[in-house]
């Protein structure tokens, strides 16, 4: 057998996996650890159970697997064999250069042959004189491994020829022949010149380059060198690299078809290379048949008589060129599919599977390459039919994709269904319900439903499909992660296949109580207390409303085990510092997140005390105070197993026990730090203690300091009672200033609004609450008063108008109060609004007062002038000293009307025409009398 051919043979397949009539076998063989796609040789004909496959490469190994096919298909490959070719002669070596040549010797070396075909076993250099007889040589032979070899003993300014030649078990090999000079005048050569390409050696994969030799550089040609660019952007690769050194010619192998390059060449002596040629002009390639047709995604019925094709196009570095269209060849199939006329078969034994998809099939051609989907029409109803296409270009086709088989006569359901509805039942179960597909659109007898459910924005990892036939159309989707929203889409389906989804549908599915926190560690570890952190659950199946901390001794301290929860609240929260600790104990902690409920716990035991390698306890601890700080000295006590990182300082008040964290963290080098005064309560003592920190953790507290008070010097004139006492002066100083211009204007005489009679001052004046008075009189309460009538009422009472800053002329009476309805009386009831006493405290009334300006208040409300009339003329005098003069006479009956006002603490509202619901006394307010204003003189 030749050392470039294979025999293969097989035996038969059993009769059950047989699955139809074997029209051929088809043997796929590639060169071992080879990446690109097998080469396919087929054998036709049920009893062909052999073939020689030619063409191989010489002593290579290759790996061969065979398949049956029927008219449905290939059926899967055998497992694959390892064979190799046989041995042969090598061919020539390669690249055999002179770098060295003196006047009585030279230094030959060379490469392996790029066709070894088998074991290099040796080589033989074998040389003469150009002149003399051509039978002589002188022959020297060495080992496998040689690469090099020095012949002595020339002539000098002598013609050589060398020969060399390798050798396998079968024999020796093509020669390899050189000629060289044993001169020491030489230099490197010229590049080749005039680098072409005529059109007509231009094809699609392969094109014919000419040159011109040139200049040798007076030593002997060995061989060039072919670099080629690929266009537009390639990089400048070595096509080959042994190009004899007589020829001016070479096909130019390899290349892409459709596809610009560019090519340049250098010449190499036994000096060496020669500058690069000048580069050619751009050269294309001529379009070939593309190597890849589409591949057929899907044959969906449409209608009763047509089906839909979809495909993907086939990949742009297979289009050898620009892509025309596509072809689609569809034949009917007969009843029974395992017959297959004589011609038929006759044309697979001839051209392959191709041949026989082809005969008899009508095609259609999609003329335009960007189209994905084509629909073939006018089918025969209840037929099946069998579908391929190619893709084809100016040149032609490729070749046909693999077949698809359809039956027409019953097309999918062409609408979605209807009305889906997705509701969470637990926190692993959605529901889903739906409406079946319109009846015109479910082309056929609707066989089940397909439920397509995944997680948003995880569709490619967690997608799931749920199967459910007729007549459900509800559905449990189970096993769901809590808390975490999927969507939905269903499709229907009948015996023609899947029908378009519907649009997705999603719903969250419920809460439930989350898993543990990712971890619970500790910091800040001291004798009292410690520093406690977690993560928050990897999955927390629900929103975290909080945490749970329980943390207990785990042996009882003292005959008490105490335990002790707390609750965090909110998710954002994930540390907690605990300072309740006794020295030395060991604390189990056990934490738990919380979302309906909680989730199972995290545990962890820590010992209150400084861990191992932790620095000691700082030394001589001290305090000074100034007038506006407090200064705290140490000195460095015992470091631990590594140096001091920093100092953190502990405070406590000394009315409480509990250290807390007062600075941190001060630098390594700190032995002092200065506290302002301002930073502590005043009046309240405070102890003081230092801890040095390194990388194992807290170390020992030092001694606390001597409690200290923290209050500061100051001078007289900034202390509370100066302050107090001096705004008290000042506010006595405004009173009287009031009351001297109050008094100032009241004895001003008014004159009558109908007569010019001037009124008399005491006419004047206004009774208010409980008392008359000439002017105004302030009515003061005391403090306790005030108190104890908040108290017990639980209420107060809405700030009070000063009547100071009441003005009134004789315009805005005689003019009914610039338009207010005219009446005979007005009350003004205020009902302060009820706060319970611990809402409310003198300091908080007093500060409201302030606030509120009475006459900024009731001068700009419209309202307010319907509040204070005048007397009735018939009352005047009665019961009380003093009484307006009215401008108007009416002999209407009293007339009540309540006016609200908008105080911080708000008031009662009375409906017009209704009496105010405050005490008089009929005895001294009669009817027709003004009502005095509830509380008026306690406003001061």
């Amino acid at each position: 057998m030749s050392s470039t051919k294979i025999l293969l043979t097989w035996s038969a397949l059993p009769l059950a996996q047989k699955n139809g009539v074997i029209l051929g076998y088809k043997v796929l063989y590639s060169e071992k650890d080879s990446e690109g796609p097998p080469s396919v040789q087929v054998a036709a004909g049920e009893g062909s159970m052999s073939l020689l496959l030619g063409l191989l490469q010489k002593y290579t190994a290759y790996m061969l697997q065979v398949l049956a096919y029927t008219q449905m298909g290939d059926g899967p490959p055998s497992n694959p064999i390892l064979l190799r070719t046989k041995e042969d002669v090598p061919g020539p070596p390669v690249r055999m250069v002179f770098p060295e040549v003196r006047l009585s010797s030279v230094r030959v070396v060379w490469q392996p042959p790029t066709s070894p075909n088998g074991i290099i076993l040796g080589y033989q250099i074998s040389y003469r004189l150009d002149s003399r007889d051509p039978q002589r040589w002188t022959t020297v032979e060495v080992g496998s491994n040689a690469r090099q070899f020095t012949v002595t003993g020339l002539s000098p300014e002598q013609a050589y020829v060398f020969r060399l030649t390798a050798r396998t078990a079968v024999g020796w090999g093509e020669e390899q022949e050189a000629l060289v000079v044993t001169t020491e005048r030489r230099e490197r050569p010229q590049p080749p010149r005039k680098l072409s390409v005529p059109q007509d050696g231009v094809e699609s994969r392969r094109l014919r380059l000419h040159w011109v030799t040139g200049g040798s550089g007076s030593s002997p040609l060995r061989y060039f060198t072919l670099q080629v660019k690929e266009l537009p952007s390639g990089d400048w690769n070595t096509h080959t690299a042994d190009i004899l050194y007589n020829v001016t010619t070479w096909t130019v192998d390899r290349l892409k078809p459709f596809t610009s390059y560019k090519f340049r060449m250098l010449a190499t002596n036994d000096v060496g290379d020669s500058v690069l040629s000048k580069e050619t002009e751009a050269v294309t390639t001529l379009q070939d048949v593309p190597d890849e047709p589409p591949v057929i995604l899907a044959v969906k019925p449409t209608t009763t008589t047509s089906v839909l094709v979809q495909w993907k196009p086939p990949s742009d570095d297979s289009i050898n060129g620009m892509l025309t269209g596509y072809r689609l060849y569809y034949r009917e199939l007969p009843v029974n599919t395992s017959s297959f006329s004589e011609a038929e078969v006759q044309a697979t034994k001839n051209n392959t599977t191709s041949a026989l998809i082809t005969t008899k099939s009508t095609f259609k051609t999609v003329s335009s390459a960007s189209l994905t989907e084509f629909e073939l029409t006018q089918l025969k109803k209840f037929k099946r039919y069998q579908i391929v296409m190619t893709s084809y270009n100016i040149i032609g086709e490729s070749r046909p994709s693999a077949p698809v088989e359809v039956s027409v006569g019953e097309a999918a359901p062409s609408v979605a269904p209807q009305s889906i509805r997705v509701s969470a039942v637990s926190p692993s179960i959605l529901e889903v319900t739906w409406d079946t597909p319109p009846l015109e659109t479910q082309n056929g007898l609707i066989q089940g439903y397909k439920i397509h459910y995944w997680e948003r924005d995880k569709q490619n990892q967690s997608e799931k499909v749920k199967m459910i036939f007729v007549p459900d159309t509800r559905v449990h989707l189970t096993n769901l992660t809590s808390y975490t929203p999927y969507l939905v889409t269903l499709t229907a389906f009948n015996t023609a296949g899947d029908g378009p989804p519907s649009d997705p549908r999603g719903a969250r599915t419920l809460q439930s109580a989350p898993s543990q926190p990712s971890y619970l560690s500790f910091s800040e570890v001291t004798e009292g207390s410690v520093n406690v952190s977690w993560g928050a659950p990897l999955t927390p199946n629900g929103q975290l409303e909080g945490y749970r901390v329980i943390y207990q001794p785990t042996a009882p301290v003292q005959g008490v085990s105490k335990v002790v929860t707390v609750d965090v609240r909110g998710s954002w929260q994930r540390w907690l510092k605990v300072r309740d600790l006794t020295k030395g104990v060991t604390y189990m902690f056990s934490l738990q997140a919380l979302t309906v409920s909680y989730g199972p716990p995290i545990k962890a035991n820590i010992t209150a005390q400084p861990v191992q390698g932790s620095p000691g306890s700082p030394m001589e601890t001290s305090i000074t105070k100034t007038s506006s700080a407090l200064t705290i000295h140490w000195s460095e006590g015992d470091i631990g197993a590594a140096p001091v990182t920093g100092y953190v300082i502990e405070a406590r008040p000394s009315d409480e026990g509990v250290w807390d964290s007062f600075i941190r963290l001060l630098p390594p080098s700190s032995r002092s730090v200065s506290v302002p005064l301002e930073r502590l309560r005043s009046g309240i003592s405070y102890e003081f203690r230092v801890i040095a920190v390194n990388r194992y953790g807290y170390g020992q507290p030092s001694t606390s300091s001597a409690a200290l008070a923290a209050l500061s010097d100051r001078p007289f004139y900034e202390e509370w009672w100066f302050l107090l006492v001096m705004a008290l002066v000042g506010l006595i100083l405004i009173l009287v200033l009031v009351f001297t211009l109050l008094l100032h204007g009241h004895s001003t005489k008014y004159k009558a609004c109908g007569t010019g009679k001037h009124v008399s001052t005491a006419e004047e004046s206004v009774t208010l609450d409980n008392g008359g008075f000439t002017a105004l009189e302030l009515n003061s309460r005391t403090l306790n008063t005030k108190n104890s009538f908040l108290k017990k009422n639980g209420t107060r009472s809405p700030p009070r108008p000063s009547p100071g800053g009441l003005h009134y002329s004789d315009e805005d009476i005689c003019n009914n109060y610039n338009g207010a309805v005219l009446t005979e009386s007005t009350t003004l009831t205020e009902k302060p609004t009820e706060v319970s006493e611990s809402e409310l405290t003198d300091s908080d009334y007093e500060d409201e007062q302030p606030k509120h300006s009475f006459v900024n208040h009731y001068m700009s409300d419209p309202t307010y002038y319907n509040s204070w009339k005048r007397q009735p003329k018939g009352l005047k005098g009665i019961s009380t000293p003093f009484g307006y003069e009215e401008c108007a006479t009416a002999d209407t009956e009293p007339y009540y009307q309540t006016v609200v006002t908008q105080h911080n603490t708000g008031g009662a509202y009375t409906p017009t025409g209704q009496p105010a619901h405050t005490h008089v006394n009929p005895n001294t307010n009669p009817p027709g009398s003004r009502t005095p204003v509830t509380g008026f003189s306690s406003f001061v």
